[in-house]
């Protein structure tokens, strides 16, 4: 999967790792281990530079965040704020005005909004039994942001809607940390001051991330490349520094990870010679004991391993393939989850590079890829319904953000937890418009929908007869060009998968070249082949540095906050852009109709629109639904990226254990690691293997 991009995903994933995480192993004795597998093990954990879900997910494990969410009442599936390495966060901007001017707040008579005071945990510890200040966090902060590290996570804390006073300034060498919003009033008081208003809420999400590391060992592990300078620490059980609830216990690489509790940790009290510990806040009415695992295995094992080893009673959680699925459809221990996540192809499009991996990178005639049509056509030619058969269960997309978008779910008069229909912005006016102009599907008096509901709910990103007209003129195009000579066969490898190709994965690429070439037929092109690419390291810079012409992976996160998601398609300053080689949104600009106004900015800047003092960051909800729908349909008409389907995670879980509810929330998954029980320990567990497993 891809990077996560928001603060937002770091509270999901703590709050339901045991669906975020899939490994095997441990021995048969009394305790309780969570025992999961991966296709790869995580690399790289530090705070301040991890970058896929398999290294935030150990980030979570290891750190604690200021604030968390968990299950209030599991029936209304209402969530709740939560404590942890904080005491408590208030707005407090009304009492500190000076604070606006002293940072370059982009407001200067706010009362609230912009400066919010952090009351820390006074029992938080690292690992080593060192208590945890304020200084801590003010220290790893300056390292976060230090213009000579140029770390991949300083630009959650630069920019977007939580970005520090100051902070881009200090990044890019133009000012002293002095002038950044960060500042101590006691050992346990931080005061963080924003750049632009946020509300609350808001705030208390963005506190779901850690920017704490222990910085003596940090320094320590520095060292100079180029003009850079990096530090290896979150990397081995040598380098880390936990002030999580677990600590990593051992590594063996790309084979087995073994995190265990951690001793120093604020929430942990020692009950007949075992640590427990017990939310400090009601659960549906009442205190419940929390963080019951004692252990997590992490192995390394292919997709036939995995689901031996889990009907063997060796893994917690077991992910079937889409073929399996149908023997456990209705099994009990099946849980399905929709994600954030759409897989979709995103291309190479640039004549050069393409004509170079043709010489160099086993392919043929990739220069097709470079003509619009050829995409469209692609994207077109497409069944999605059918296509979803060969994954585990997920769903058609056709837009860039999925059902699970919300652009308000923090109403404070709401009763019932996650907000309605009405704030999903797939369902927003502006939003289905958008699509519907994209597809050129009608509605209204005369045309084949009535309704804008009908006409959007007919959309399903396939068009047969549109994808052979785009064909045969691409074809024409590209020979007319001088380019491509009618009738040669087209080959195209695709980086496809970090770790081996699966049975999953070989039967999407056969339907693909089924389509490709049945909307092919008759056009002037040869036969088109595209082959799948396993085992490559990284998929998301490997296209746009011309190894590669086509990539297959995914974008998700910001869940909450729909509006920041276009930065990861437009915005190279701040995130690697995987379509870098099709366009430069720096300089390249694009018209949209805002408002009945035509308004003219570069792709860059239409991105960070939205955002801190964007032109209509301060613009009503209207208003930037409008924006985003138009920058969503602006940038899916380019074809630089082809959304596929939404990921859905279809995961057996072990009879050895129980999430506390089976009514999932996107806020706190099925009550995650925090509350998982267990029917049996690690003793009872494997007495319980020999008598039989049966899941279907």
């Amino acid at each position: 999967m891809k990077k996560s991009v928001s603060f937002i995903l770091a509270v999901i994933i703590a709050a339901s790792l045991p669906l975020a995480l899939t490994a095997c192993g441990g021995k048969s004795e009394a305790g309780y281990t969570y025992k999961s597998y991966a296709s790869s093990l995580a690399t790289n954990w530090n705070p301040h530079t991890w970058e896929t879900n398999a290294d935030s997910e150990i980030v979570g494990y290891l750190t604690s965040p200021l604030v968390d969410v968990s299950v209030l009442d599991s029936k209304k599936g209402e969530y709740q704020w939560v404590y942890e390495a904080a005491e408590s966060v208030s707005d407090v901007t009304a009492e500190n005005s000076a604070d606006l001017v002293r940072y370059g707040c982009s407001r200067t008579d706010a009362d609230a909004g912009y400066v919010f005071e952090i009351k820390l945990n006074k029992s938080a510890k690292w690992e080593n039994g060192e208590a945890i200040t304020a200084a801590d966090y003010i220290e790893s902060m300056k390292r976060l942001l230090a213009p000579e590290m140029k770390n991949y996570r300083a630009n959650l804390y630069c920019t977007g809607e939580s970005a520090l006073a100051g902070a881009e300034d200090y990044y890019n060498g133009r000012a002293d940390f002095s002038s950044v919003g960060l500042y101590a009033t006691d050992d346990h008081t931080l005061r963080y001051v924003t750049r632009d208003y946020i509300s609350l809420n808001y705030f208390l999400s963005a506190c779901g991330s850690t920017w704490l590391v222990y910085t003596p060992l940090y320094d320590s592990l520095k060292q100079t490349t180029g003009e850079l300078v990096t530090t290896t620490y979150g990397t081995s059980p040598e380098t880390t520094m936990s002030f999580g609830v677990y600590r990593l216990s051992s590594l063996q690489d790309q084979k087995q990870m073994v995190l265990v509790q951690n001793e120093k940790w604020y929430g942990f009290t020692e009950e007949d010679g075992k640590l427990v510990s017990y939310t400090p806040f009601l659960v549906d009415g009442e205190r419940r004991e929390q963080y019951k695992t004692q252990k997590i295995v992490i192995d390394v094992l292919d997709a036939p391993s995995a689901k031996q080893a889990f009907l063997r009673g060796e893994l917690s959680v077991w992910t079937p393939t889409a073929d399996e699925l149908a023997s456990y459809g209705y099994s009990d221990r099946l849980y399905r989850t929709d994600t954030t996540y759409t897989m979709s192809f995103f291309f190479n499009s640039n004549a050069d590079a393409l004509r170079k991996m043709d010489e160099s990178r086993g392919n043929k005639n990739s220069i097709v890829l470079s003509n619009d049509s050829f995409r469209k056509a692609m994207s077109l030619c497409i069944d999605r319904r059918e296509l979803v058969s060969a994954t585990a269960g997920y769903k058609s997309a056709y837009t860039l953000m999925n059902s699970l978008y919300y652009y308000d779910i923090f109403d404070e008069d709401k009763t019932d937890g996650i907000a309605g229909y009405e704030t999903n912005y797939r369902s927003s006016t502006a939003a289905m418009e958008a699509i519907c102009r994209l597809y050129g599907v009608k509605y209204g008096e005369g045309e084949r929908y009535k309704t804008l509901d009908e006409a959007y709910s007919s959309i399903t990103g396939y068009d047969l007869g549109a994808a052979r007209t785009l064909m045969k003129r691409a074809a024409d195009e590209l020979s007319r060009d001088g380019v491509y000579k009618k009738g040669e066969d087209i080959r195209v490898r695709v980086a496809f998968s970090a770790g081996a190709l699966s049975s999953d994965d070989n039967k999407l690429i056969a339907l693909l070249n089924k389509y490709l070439n049945a909307a092919a037929k008759d056009s002037g092109f040869g036969t088109i082949t595209v082959e799948a690419v396993g085992n490559v390291e990284n998929r998301y810079s490997a296209v746009p540095n011309g190894e590669y012409a086509i990539g297959y992976g995914a974008w998700g996160g910001a869940a909450f906050y729909p509006f920041r998601n276009f930065e990861l398609y437009m915005d190279p300053d701040k995130y690697s852009v995987n379509e870098a080689a099709c366009y430069d949104p720096k300089t390249e600009k694009l018209t949209l109709t805002v408002g009945g106004n035509s308004v003219t900015m570069t792709w860059q800047a239409w991105s960070r629109s939205m955002l801190g003092s964007g032109r209509y960051a301060a613009a009503p909800v209207s208003e930037k639904l409008e924006v985003c729908a138009r920058l969503e349909e602006a940038f899916l008409k380019t074809y630089y990226r082809i959304p596929l389907y939404s990921s859905t995670e279809a995961t057996l879980l072990s009879h050895q254990c129980d999430y506390y509810t089976d009514e999932y929330s996107v806020m706190y998954g099925f009550g995650g690691l925090r509350l998982l029980s267990y029917r049996y320990d690690d003793s009872e567990w494997a007495s319980a293997v020999r008598d039989g497993l049966d899941y279907k």
